[in-house]
């Protein structure tokens, strides 16, 4: 499962992330890593762009990028 499958509030966890050395140091400086929870705020009507809130912080991603993260839904 990715964060392009989860539903709008959904929370999750990061249990992986399939993606390059830059790719993984870019979310690395937003604070996505492996075992961070998080929380899917809001999605575009064609499912092309992500927001998700991570430590208070709202980031925006693509489809692309939503489905190199690996996550496995939290129980709120």
């Amino acid at each position: 499962m990715t964060i392009a499958d989860l539903k709008v509030d959904e929370k999750a966890e990061i249990v992986g992330i399939d993606a390059g050395k830059e790719f993984k140091r870019r979310l690395n400086s937003f604070g996505i890593v492996k075992g961070t929870e998080f929380v899917l705020k809001a999605k575009t009507l064609t499912a092309n762009t992500f927001e998700i809130e991570v430590n208070r912080n709202m980031i925006a991603l693509r489809r692309g990028e939503a489905q190199k993260i690996k996550v496995s839904p939290c129980k709120r």
